[in-house]
């Protein structure tokens, strides 16, 4: 396996020294899409969210100056990246604002928290079965929470018809999941537009 082939694979579980570096790669260059997924959920103070895939830790940082009577819980199944997000936000998790696991989705368990909001950023594609993690995420999940799942493809050749390709199959994980009122948007990006797909925790569907 060669080196660049060995470094991509970093940005689906990030391990050691090579781990470290995509960290840092995903923080400088993932404000953007972060920002634009926050604000799509419309975050409100008191509301609790859950990030999927927090890598180091941006989103939960943007999150944290939002959330003043709510709590954020994000997840990732890196360690390497569990220590980045824990450096860059300290003062929040000393503040009870945050708290941060070491968990993989598919075995995603309840908290003492239902979330308003979830969101999850290029990290869907790295999920073994998104549509029983989608449905591990709405029991957790109160009734017409809303969640976002961005995707944003740096895979060689990746055009616009890439990014609307990845947004159908999301939008059918979260329709056979039982999420409602799904919607699409795209944001001009480089090196490709990000997509990014919307569902709403559809309280008539039972969770099975």
């Amino acid at each position: 396996m060669g080196i660049i082939k060995k470094f991509s694979l970093q940005f689906g579980k990030p391990e050691g020294i090579l781990g470290s570096i995509a960290g840092k790669l995903m923080s400088s260059t993932g404000v953007e899409k972060n920002k634009w997924t926050i604000s799509l959920l419309n975050i409100q103070s008191a509301e609790n969210v859950l990030e999927v895939g927090f890598g180091p830790g941006v989103a939960t940082e943007l999150i944290s100056k939002l959330i003043h009577d709510g709590h954020y819980v994000g997840i990732d199944y890196s360690d390497v990246m569990l220590e980045q997000a824990k450096k860059r936000n300290s003062a929040a998790i000393q503040e009870g604002k945050v708290t941060l696991k070491l968990e993989e989705v598919s075995s995603l368990q309840p908290s003492e928290f239902l979330f308003d909001k979830v969101l999850s950023v290029n990290s869907i594609i790295f999920w073994k079965d998104p549509i029983t993690s989608l449905k591990k995420i709405r029991q957790v999940m109160k009734p017409n929470g809303l969640i976002a799942l961005t995707m944003l493809p740096y895979m060689k050749g990746a055009t616009e018809e890439t990014s609307k390709q990845l947004g159908n199959d999301i939008a059918c994980y979260l329709k056979q999941a039982g999420f409602s009122n799904i919607k699409t948007e795209m944001k001009e990006m480089r090196p490709v537009a990000a997509i990014c797909v919307l569902g709403v925790n559809n309280q008539e569907e039972k969770v099975s």
